[in-house]
């Protein structure tokens, strides 16, 4: 591709990270009793180590923002915009273009920052004595979504509307 730079392709790449965050968070899913797990954050670990921040944060934020919004979990939304915005983030500035120890370790500390989120939406949106399911559910998820960010991420890279430099 000539351009992969440009405005149009930034768009478009940023639009179909974050349709596949949103499938993947929506539709790859089991129901928790203050929730769901789902498939997404391995997604968004993969986008953020494949395409950097910018692509991780935004792809991340809005695909899983409308998961929660479509999927019947709306008062959710907001925690999640922020909660995996910031995950995106995270692994795209410890991991993206480092060596495969580090971008295990951006995933980890990432998953830690999913599951303490969630434990503390969960105490404000339902009580603290929820906390420890909902704990327990986030680590079954972040933990699949590492071994499908490292799986998918090879993948994405090889996808030729991938960018080669950072954001």
């Amino acid at each position: 591709m000539k351009n992969q730079n440009s405005p149009l392709t930034t768009f478009v790449t940023l639009s179909l990270m974050t349709s596949i965050v949103l499938i993947s968070t929506m539709f790859l899913k089991l129901p928790t009793l203050t929730g769901y797990v789902h498939l997404g954050d391995g997604v968004i670990y993969s986008v953020s180590l494949a395409f950097g921040g910018f692509h991780g944060a935004v792809s991340g934020a809005l695909g899983s923002f409308l998961a929660d919004v479509f999927g019947g979990y709306a008062f959710w939304s907001p925690w999640t915009f922020i909660i995996k915005g910031v995950a995106g983030y995270l692994v795209a500035k410890l991991g993206y273009g480092k060596t495969k120890l580090l971008q295990l370790v951006a995933m980890g500390l990432a998953s830690l920052w999913i599951v303490a989120g969630y434990a503390i939406g969960t105490a404000v949106i339902y009580s603290p004595e929820a906390v420890p399911v909902e704990v327990l559910g986030n680590l079954v998820q972040t933990g699949s979504g590492v071994l499908i960010g490292t799986v998918l991420t090879p993948v994405l890279r090889s996808i030729p509307l991938h960018h080669n430099h950072k954001h």
